[in-house]
């Protein structure tokens, strides 16, 4: 890992009008194994505010400015909405309710999350593997199209196979970190990190987020390697 887990509590200064633009926008539905809608990117922003909330967050790792001159990045970002009827088994699984899918993100280096919504009954869990850290993630067995099948709504899917292979998944790791989804909070962790969504959604409510995924940054150190250094 090269970056550290991170919390700011009021992140944007104006967070309302944020989220009143983001509810203002489009949202599809995406071809990847995730619940709810992600808005549309010819929709979502211009590239001023894109780079202006992403350069917010990489302060936060080179607060020096001539540091962060130099620091060369690439992300993409959106608006992302999950409702109660996308994610509802998660939040009855009895075994390890309000439980989502954990996962890394290999293709991002670093993760931000900003939650958007006026509730804290959501949230983000940071794992560890407590035996091979490959064959956690591997442990689906009896169907790998699992998550896929339930987040876009296959009728063939069998629940009941579904709830053993998550709990199985599941079952594999242990919590190391809980973060609330408090209103106007960013949080950040190393993309490589195990984690995932934390659910508790009544019916009709819904969990909005901006997500941002940092592919490259090239910066003149990170801030982990570094910390070893000394």
């Amino acid at each position: 890992m090269n970056f550290p887990s991170l919390q700011v509590n009021n992140f944007f200064d104006k967070p309302d009008h944020i989220r009143d633009y983001a509810e203002s926008l489009n949202y599809q539905k995406p071809n990847g194994n995730y619940p709810g809608l992600r808005a549309k990117p010819e929709d979502q922003f211009g590239h001023e505010l894109f780079e202006n909330i992403n350069f917010k967050i990489l302060r936060l790792l080179y607060s020096d400015y001539q540091m962060f001159q130099s620091v060369g990045w690439n992300a993409t970002s959106s608006f992302q909405k999950i409702k109660y009827e996308d994610i509802e088994a998660h939040i009855l699984n009895k075994e390890n309710p309000g439980k989502g899918w954990i996962h890394n993100d290999h293709e991002s280096k670093f993760t931000a999350i900003i939650y958007l919504s006026k509730h804290n009954d959501c949230g983000t869990a940071l794992y560890s593997s407590k035996n091979n850290y490959m064959s956690s993630f591997n442990s689906v067995r009896s169907n790998p199209n699992l998550k896929n099948d339930y987040y876009h709504k296959n009728p063939n899917l069998k629940l009941d196979e579904y709830y053993k292979d998550l709990n199985e998944h599941l079952n594999t790791f242990k919590l190391e970190c809980l973060f609330n989804s408090s209103y106007n909070k960013m949080i950040g962790f190393d993309g490589s990190n195990p984690h995932g969504a934390i659910y508790n959604l009544k019916p009709g409510e819904e969990r909005l987020m901006y997500i941002s995924f940092f592919e490259s940054i090239h910066a003149p150190h990170y801030p982990i390697p570094e910390m070893r250094r000394t």
